[in-house]
């Protein structure tokens, strides 16, 4: 696997791609990086358990 540079912009969007019928799980205001609502904890985990990350 390579390391990538990344901005914190285009983290998030690979993030929030993985949520694509959803709103988005984090957005980037400014230079601050916050989650977008209060169940993101659950959504994540929902979308772990989804993809076989979680078991």
């Amino acid at each position: 696997m390579e390391d990538k540079d990344l901005t914190l912009n285009e983290a998030v969007k690979i993030i929030n791609s993985c949520f694509p019928d959803d709103k988005p799980l984090f957005v980037v205001d400014g230079s601050k990086f916050k989650a977008s609502s209060s169940d993101w904890k659950e959504r994540l985990k929902l979308k772990e358990m989804e993809t076989g990350y979680r078991k």
